[in-house]
């Protein structure tokens, strides 16, 4: 959820494992096949189907990567996250769940000497009546009477109780209908997290750069700006890149591997492969670079094309 809105109540889905590795295994592909086709580690696979948070920036960040594996493994949004509010006798006999031969099974025939079982009648019951309270006066209301305005009296209250509660979640109603785009929880950062070194990149990434811009990449700075961690929390295997306003961002890694991908304002998109990575933008004004868990920040904003190295 974003900065502002601490205090709202973040209702997430729950992700279905087991939905996710059946679709797998049927496609026959290896965790690590299709971490490679979302580009995402094999690691955000296995959290993904068997549980866990520690290659993910959030529960939200999760939740995004669960939709676009779904989408790779063409399975439908709803079958791979379940609302917590949701009705759970349906979600525990989704379509999905029961096989075809336990569905056209029929409830066992009852014997014909069986008698059908009586049925119960409820006798009315009397009213009785109090000859001293008419005798004195008092007044006798009817019973049906005092049902009727108990039950017309229980049905303003629920209407009431739900108004209110409407009220207080409508922050999160209107959270739900039209989510916030998130920016992932980091830790604050210290003085002198990110160090800029004297760039030095190798052969093979100068070659992929230049290919890169041929293939429609932002234009590369005529030397790229080099940065390391000094206190990192993340592995180095993955830049992870959140965009101010849509744009193609280029990622290259260690063996010359180029990714491309556009990113709507407000997305984001996870890069994989190997450290030192060179990262190819329209301006740092545009966009936030994650590396290792760290925001990266360089001296000045105008920098396009970044070399981020693994310390």
């Amino acid at each position: 959820m974003a900065a502002g809105s601490k205090n709202k109540l973040e209702i997430l889905p729950e992700i279905q494992g087991k939905v996710l590795k059946s679709a797998r295994e049927k496609k026959r592909y290896k965790p690590e096949d299709l971490a490679h086709k979302a580009c995402l580690s094999k690691k955000h696979i296995i959290e993904l189907e068997e549980g866990g948070i520690s290659s993910f920036y959030s529960e939200a960040h999760k939740v995004t990567v669960a939709k676009k594996i779904a989408k790779l493994l063409e399975l439908d949004e709803s079958r791979v996250l379940v609302h917590p509010d949701g009705d759970a006798v349906a979600q525990t006999s989704l379509a999905f769940d029961t096989s075809v031969e336990e569905s056209q099974v029929e409830p066992p025939a009852l014997p014909d000497d069986v008698p059908p079982a009586p049925i119960q009648r409820t006798l009315p019951v009397e009213e009785k009546v109090n000859l001293e309270n008419i005798k004195s006066g008092d007044s006798v209301r009817s019973p049906q009477v005092s049902i009727e305005s108990g039950k017309r009296a229980a049905g303003l209250v629920l209407v009431a109780l739900v108004l209110i509660g409407l009220y207080l979640t409508k922050d999160s109603i209107i959270e739900l209908v039209r989510p916030t785009p998130e920016v992932p929880k980091v830790e604050a950062p210290q003085e002198q997290v990110i160090e800029e070194v004297k760039p030095e990149a190798s052969a093979a990434q100068v070659t992929s750069t230049v290919s890169a811009v041929d293939a429609g990449c932002p234009k590369a700075d005529a030397s790229p700006t080099a940065f390391t961690v000094s206190d990192p929390t993340k592995p180095g295997n993955f830049v992870y890149v959140v965009t101010k306003t849509k744009q193609t961002v280029c990622v290259i890694d260690a063996s010359g591997k180029s990714t491309m991908q556009t990113i709507d304002a407000g997305g984001n998109h996870t890069f994989t492969g190997k450290s030192p990575f060179t990262v190819l933008t329209n301006g740092l004004s545009q966009v936030n670079v994650f590396f290792q868990g760290r925001p990266v920040k360089p001296a000045s904003e105008q920098v396009k094309t970044l070399s981020l190295q693994e310390k």
